[in-house]
């Protein structure tokens, strides 16, 4: 028997990449049912990692994103209807690698090889995380070099400075993290790093060709360690929260080591290991009086003098007084799991 739903999914994909922008009321229209079953079929093909753009607004709708990492000219779109009536696109499920399933299932000898590719390379990490929806330009030249594997030229912007960095690095994957890509490559000579696409200015093949290391470099243990290591160090830090800032503090999802003791006041003690305690300034700060730090006392002093200028800001209208530049980027995250507490979806 056919699953009805599985069946929407497949003709709205199709719908999607016949037309620039349709409705959700055509949709809805086309296939018979509720706006609000399709708002959730939406939904549901985002969740299965088909990146698919919206727009608000009468002249507005959906269609499939430009940064989609399966080109439809690389594989046969029967080819890929047929894997996910499979449900093999979904990169929980290892039977995406399993050929004898592929094959059963009528998949050709070609889409086989490039959705083996495909499963090792490209990784959607669905878990929390700050949402940037900024579009790079670069996923298909990567996209390219990845199935071919060959290296690619990349033209970094260092995050704090104006400066930039130019290297060749080999691709080993693409992951979509929140809303934005990142790709993990190991330099000519190095060890793998990921590379925010929207920090890379410019992107070029090379005539250089490479072993990809295959079964052997797991994309998603990879991501999900890098994760874990970011901003892990060995200096120790002791925070004091209120009962009032407990429950969002500790929804920020703290790393394996950090350590949390509740007190009979119903306010917490966190003990995190970072390897640098300025990032901890701006999370901090941002809870006002609620949360405080005991140590490092070099932590402290920055607090102080950081709420000394908020207030002078209000005393001095004409303050020209600058912020610190860790101050005004992400890398207070760095003690975090990387969620953004401002964000809640």
């Amino acid at each position: 028997m056919v699953n009805q739903r599985y069946a929407r999914h497949i003709g709205i994909v199709q719908q999607l990449r016949s037309k620039s922008w349709i409705s959700a009321t055509a949709l809805a229209t086309r296939f018979d049912v509720s706006v609000r079953t399709i708002y959730r079929d939406i939904e549901e093909l985002n969740t299965a990692g088909l990146p698919i753009e919206s727009v608000a607004g009468r002249e507005g709708g959906y269609r499939l994103s430009a940064e989609s990492p399966v080109d439809p000219l690389i594989m046969d779109a029967d080819d890929v209807l047929r894997l996910y009536v499979l449900g093999l696109i979904d990169n929980g499920d290892d039977a995406i690698t399993d050929p004898g399933l592929l094959q059963a299932g009528g998949v050709s000898a070609y889409a086989r090889d490039t959705l083996r590719k495909i499963g090792q390379r490209i990784y959607f990490d669905t878990r929390d995380w700050y949402w940037q929806d900024e579009g790079s330009g670069h996923v298909p030249a990567i996209r390219y070099a990845l199935l071919t594997s060959t290296a690619i030229e990349i033209t970094v912007r260092v995050k704090r400075s104006q400066a930039a960095e130019t290297m060749t690095v080999k691709p080993y994957g693409l992951v979509w993290k929140g809303g934005e890509w990142w790709l993990v490559a190991a330099p000519t000579r190095g060890e793998p790093r990921r590379y925010r696409l929207n920090l890379i200015d410019r992107l070029s093949r090379t005539d250089l060709t490479f072993a990809h290391p295959g079964d052997a470099f797991d994309l998603r243990e990879w991501w999900t360690q890098a994760l874990e290591d970011y901003g892990r160090g060995s200096t120790r830090a002791a925070l004091r929260v209120q009962a009032s800032a407990r429950e969002e503090m500790l929804r920020l999802g703290l790393k394996p080591d950090s350590e949390v003791h509740h007190e009979p006041d119903g306010s917490v003690r966190i003990i995190l290991y970072v390897d640098n305690w300025q990032w901890l300034v701006p999370l901090v700060a941002s809870f006002g009086a609620d949360v405080a730090a005991e140590e490092p006392a070099e932590l402290r002093q920055a607090l102080r003098r950081h709420h000394q200028r908020a207030l002078a800001v209000y005393e001095r209208e004409d303050s020209t007084d600058t912020d610190p530049s860790y101050l005004h980027d992400d890398s207070r995250l760095r003690a975090t799991r990387g969620r953004n507490p401002r964000s809640s979806r």
